[in-house]
């Protein structure tokens, strides 16, 4: 059993432009695996995207996909759907304000309308390995009655129109159906009701025994606020929203400067950084 476990959100943290991990990152990141520190990827991404963005480290690292809703557990890939009432009041929402959407399984995503690669990539959803899974259209109602209960989450999209956002956002939470999270302003993460990653990292906990006294997050959106209060050691990116460093006990310098890997250093070969009041 390892002695520690360190959860990563992707986009903001981990990576750089949304595909880049840092050389120094990725050493750090295996010479603790070495101590028996557990490393996660914590993400709002689907299951297959995220493990491509594994394949940039090592296969000792695991997964907490989906906002939480797939991840890996001691005896394997754990999910949870969103719930096919959720998903046709999603779809419905997203018609009527004109919002593009997509909809996620552990290896397949579905769309409303083809979505330009700059937004999908600042939904922090999909990169350079989207030609890599299934990706298909929805483009009836009846369509969406034949895949509804297999969608684990999902993820409403700006065009640059926030009002309609967060008319969006309003209706959804008020249905009381679903959980709705941001990876980022301009969007709408879709999550089953109760679930988001800070539910996966009791769990691992759990399985695991190790405790939030031995336990780091790293994050930098507010999606990643869940995950902060399962870990002692809940780090703020420097390029993190407000909101999130308000939550946080540290914070640490920006994912373009080594953040995560600095404050690990800091950690495991010299002392924690100072912890805010």
């Amino acid at each position: 059993m390892p002695n520690y476990l360190v959860f990563m959100d992707i986009d903001g943290t981990l990576l750089t432009d949304h595909q880049y991990v840092s050389k120094r990152t990725k050493a750090t990141i295996e010479r603790l695996q070495q101590r028996d520190v557990q490393f996660y990827i914590a993400t709002g991404r689907m299951y297959k995207l995220a493990a491509t963005v594994r394949d940039k480290l090592n296969d000792d690292v695991q997964l907490v996909t989906s906002n939480g809703a797939v991840f890996d557990g001691i005896a394997g890939r754990e999910v949870t759907k969103l719930g096919g009432a959720a998903v046709e009041l999603a779809y419905l929402v997203a018609r009527r304000d004109n919002l593009p959407m997509m909809l996620f399984t552990p290896d397949k995503a579905y769309y409303t309308e083809q979505i330009p690669r700059f937004i999908a990539r600042n939904a922090a959803n999909f990169d350079a390995g989207v030609a890599a899974i299934g990706y298909e259209e929805i483009k009836s109602f009846s369509q969406l009655a034949r895949i509804e209960d297999e969608i684990t989450n999902g993820v409403i999209l700006s065009r640059e129109d926030i009002s309609r956002l967060d008319a969006a956002r309003e209706k959804l939470v008020g249905s009381k159906l679903l959980r709705v999270s941001s990876s980022n302003p301009s969007n709408l993460e879709l999550i089953p009701l109760g679930v988001d990653k800070g539910t996966a990292i009791k769990q691992i906990q759990r399985e695991l025994s190790v405790d939030a006294a031995h336990t780091f997050v790293f994050g930098d959106g507010m999606n990643d606020v869940g995950m902060m209060a399962e870990a002692n050691y809940s780090v703020a990116m420097g390029n993190a929203l407000p909101q999130v460093k308000k939550v946080a006990n540290y914070e640490t310098d920006t994912n373009y400067n080594d953040g995560l890997a600095k404050f690990l250093e800091n950690y495991f070969e010299g002392q924690p950084e100072e912890q805010k009041n």
